[in-house]
């Protein structure tokens, strides 16, 4: 081999190690702004390459280790349930070490005037069934999405020098239904509760809600609308955070923990209800998002508490019956169906606690603790 075809290897070779040994001092990390998130919308990350959404989702850091500038371009991928969705890459930028660290967000990527802005931003082939399925609602579909920093040399094409990855799983929670008390409120008449002392209790796959209860007032007019009396004389209004591991205690964006979609009215300081009047009641689910909170309203129920003078001895034990039978289950069947120890057995309405006569008032509180989970059902046996 001659000498000149062997200085050119060296000078190659040589060339070839520089680079790495440069680039291998520039650093990326990655991480989540809000861990919360549940809902993308198509505004977060546009198809047309430029987002609207204010709210940040991750935050990117970049290092230049050595005391030589270094140009470098920025790439992102997105990736859906492990498939390519989209990708763009920023414009070559020269990191001095006096300017390291560089913070990069959302922002600048999807901002047109920032000079971290995504140059060729665009849905990948793969992804363009996904983008048809979410133009008509503007949320991007349930599951596991992953964002994919690359560090690239502008001048040597080929495998990216860093990278980092995040991955959010994106649920779109909308499941809310109403339990009790009550009813829809579009119905003719308004269910009639026994207690001024409910348990509201609704289900949801979402964590985070807001329970509002308004009083209607005996002028309003018959064409007013449930959505208009909900807004109108409103009696109590709170934010509450389930977390069955928590119960009572304030999180920490000020809401309240609950251990389960069940609340025991009244909470401290809400006003209490009176006998005879009507009530609408509605759940509102808060959703993280990039931005503000996504407010998901259920439909709104009514109810009236029964004066005093319609409190029949049928009406309280129906209405005993009814609790019992949601707070044991299946034992409630066991115990008065045919061959149980309650069997043929129909409950009076009057209770003795510690040699107390119970009003039905407070046997009706007592059912509601435990049913809440505020009492806990330790033992049941008939004697």
């Amino acid at each position: 081999m001659s000498n000149k075809i062997l200085k050119c290897m060296l000078l190659v070779t040589l060339i070839m190690g520089l680079i790495p040994s440069c680039f291998a001092q520039i650093n990326i990390s990655a991480l989540l702004v809000n861990r919360e998130l549940r809902v993308f919308f198509l505004s977060d990350f546009n198809f047309t390459g430029r987002g609207t959404s204010s709210g940040e989702i991750f935050q990117v850091r970049i290092s230049n280790a050595t005391l030589e500038p270094v140009s470098f371009q920025l790439r992102l991928l997105i990736r859906y349930n492990s498939q390519d969705l989209d990708q763009g890459i920023t414009r070559p930028y020269t990191l001095s070490f006096a300017e390291s660290p560089i913070l990069i967000t959302k922002q600048n990527l999807f901002s047109q005037a920032q000079k971290f802005s995504l140059q060729d931003y665009a849905i990948l082939p793969e992804g363009k069934d996904i983008r048809d399925k979410i133009l008509t609602t503007g949320r991007l579909p349930s599951g596991i999405y992953q964002f994919i920093f690359q560090i690239i040399d502008p001048s040597m094409p080929g495998p990216p020098v860093d990278e980092a990855f995040l991955e959010i799983d994106i649920s779109n929670p909308s499941t809310l239904d109403l339990i009790s008390p009550g009813s829809p409120a579009d119905h003719a008449s308004a269910d009639v509760i026994i207690t001024t002392q409910p348990v509201f209790r609704w289900t949801s796959n979402m964590g985070k809600f807001r329970l509002r209860l308004a009083e209607k007032l005996p002028d309003v007019h018959d064409s007013a609308s449930p959505a208009e009396i909900i807004q109108d004389r409103v009696r109590f209004e709170g934010d509450y955070t389930v977390d069955a591991t928590k119960s009572g205690g304030t999180a920490p964006d000020g809401s309240t923990y609950l251990p389960a979609t069940i609340l025991q009215y009244p909470p401290a300081g809400a006003w209490p209800l009176e006998r005879g009047k009507v009530y609408y009641w509605q759940v509102t689910g808060l959703v993280p998002t990039s931005g503000a909170e996504l407010e998901l309203p259920s439909e709104i129920w009514a109810f009236q508490i029964s004066p005093l003078e319609n409190l029949t001895p049928a009406l309280t034990q129906t209405l005993l019956l009814e609790r019992l039978r949601a707070i044991l289950g299946d034992r409630f069947e066991n115990l008065f169906s045919a061959g149980g120890g309650l069997a043929g057995f129909s409950p009076t309405g009057m209770c003795m606690l510690n040699g107390k006569w119970l009003s039905a008032e407070e046997v009706q509180r007592i059912l509601a603790k435990i049913a809440s989970g505020e009492y806990e059902l330790i033992d049941l046996r008939v004697e």
